[in-house]
């Protein structure tokens, strides 16, 4: 029983910490219960309450994938508390081994299997530690250094260090607070010295808000395309924009293939005058045995003034379970199971869509929680990270306000500006110190525009520069 109430605790203290309930300071405490019990916990223990462990803090923070895919659900409630369970085990034993140093080694394990969380098929790094300091701007100063791996490996040391304070080492709140004021101080550092400036373009996002159950209804195409058409109207004559985002697959039709439909977001940009970034499904054939084989993919493109359709971007990460089937390049046998999964291939380019002076990037859905992409991006010549996503799965749950939180960091560690735009909010634009400029609220239909600002100095990053090296190496 025991065990079980400091997992609960811990549990409870860490998915709390994720949702945007102002509760983010949470997380400095949510790993004191765990390490009591990691510390005395038996083999079995250690991975049937590690379980326990993921099983709490994925209901706490992710139950809303129930209304993505069902299939997604369960892989999630399998694949996150398996995970923690056999990170536990794996503490355990190096707590075995190597009892004396064990607390110290704890904040680089965690942090290493933070990024083993984005490698493979299964990759779903939704929950790093760091993402809980989303909303304490001075705190996520120091992505632009660490990554948000860095964020997170704080958060532990301080939680490692508040353990030891409460077994007898009191002098531990010292080192604590000298932490807080270097990590704080680093803050009011960059908060002072970041200089930006006006680009000359201005900015507009469409939030349409359509409903997952009706987005993909044959009835529902034509009068989405047409609101689309006037929307984006609106903001180009009467808001006087240079370029309109839409969001994850706006246009809910294979375009390029449909003449009538591929004119009519031509349109958009070529009877306005602007440049227009759209979201939309897309498939290549090729034949395999003398038979046609479809490769399905989420994609997006800019359209430029002159109405010409720029090189195509195919979605690089998908989600587990939900757009395509873990190992299936491994197993092409479990192509076979049909849970109502997407079953996308993956892209493989980064195109850069140049606008005036300024190179945009684009990422989808929950690519944005990816720190490896955005930084991919800047260290190519990046000015600008989009981030265009449906989010209209998650319904009036937590999702939608996690995603766009975990996001934001990407505007931090590369000093870029962040333009992200949700078919059912949260739509905003984020500048390259991590401040919100302009942000909508989920489920209204609304237009936002803002003029663009960008960093003075074009020097890169400590993190564009370096990556996060020490986490692969933790």
């Amino acid at each position: 029983m025991k065990n079980f109430i400091l997992v609960l605790l811990s549990g409870l203290l860490f998915g709390l910490s994720f949702i945007d309930i102002g509760l983010g300071f949470l997380c400095f405490f949510a790993f004191v219960p765990y390490l009591y019990f990691i510390i005395k916990a038996t083999p079995k223990q250690a991975f049937l309450f590690g379980f326990l462990f993921g099983l709490f803090v994925t209901l706490i923070t992710l139950y809303g994938v129930f209304n993505v895919k069902l299939i997604a659900f369960i892989g999630l409630i399998i694949a996150f508390p398996l995970y923690f369970a056999i990170l536990s085990v794996f503490l355990r034993k190096v707590n075995e081994s190597f009892s004396k140093i064990f607390l110290w080694i704890f904040p680089l394990i965690w942090v290493g299997f933070e990024y083993v969380m984005t490698l493979g098929s299964l990759n779903f790094p939704w929950l790093n530690v760091g993402y809980s300091l989303s909303k304490y701007y001075l705190l996520v100063q120091a992505a632009d250094i660490l990554g948000i791996y860095g964020l997170s490996l704080l958060v532990i040391i301080i939680n490692v260090l508040l353990f030891k304070a409460l077994t007898g080492k009191s002098k531990q709140l010292l080192v604590i607070l000298i932490i807080f004021v270097l990590w704080i101080g680093y803050g009011i550092y960059r908060d002072k010295t970041i200089k930006l400036k006006s680009s000359d373009l201005k900015i507009g996002i469409v939030q349409l808000n359509v409903m997952q159950e009706d987005k993909w209804k044959p009835d529902n195409l034509v009068p989405t395309i047409d609101e689309y058409e006037n929307q984006v109207r609106i903001l180009a004559q009467v808001n006087d924009v240079d370029v309109v985002i839409l969001p994850e697959s706006a246009i809910p039709t294979y375009i390029l293939h449909e003449p009538k439909y591929r004119k009519r977001l031509q349109n958009y940009a070529l009877e306005n005058k602007i440049y227009v970034l759209a979201g939309f499904p897309d498939y290549a054939v090729e034949m395999v045995k003398n038979r046609p084989k479809y490769k399905f993919y989420n994609s997006a493109t800019m359209i430029d003034t002159a109405g010409i359709f720029h090189e195509k971007y195919n979605k690089i990460r998908l989600v587990p379970f939900g757009e395509r089937i873990p190992l299936l390049s491994t197993f092409p046998i479990l192509e076979k199971l049909q849970f109502g999964q997407a079953n996308f291939e993956f892209g493989t380019t980064y195109p850069l869509y140049k606008i005036d002076d300024l190179n945009f990037s684009l990422m989808i859905c929950f690519e944005g929680v990816f720190p490896e992409l955005s930084r991919k991006y800047a260290k190519i010549g990046s000015n600008v990270l989009v981030v265009i996503t449906n989010d209209a799965w998650f319904k009036q749950t937590v999702l939608p306000h996690e995603h766009a939180n975990n996001t934001k960091i990407r505007a931090v560690e590369t000093r870029l500006p962040l333009i992200r735009a949700a078919n059912t909010g949260i739509s905003y634009i984020i500048n390259p110190k991590g401040q919100t400029v302009i942000k909508t609220d989920v489920y209204e239909k609304i237009n936002i525009t803002s003029t663009l600002k960008v960093k003075e100095s074009n020097r890169k990053t400590v993190f564009v520069n370096f990556g996060y090296l020490f986490a692969p190496l933790c």
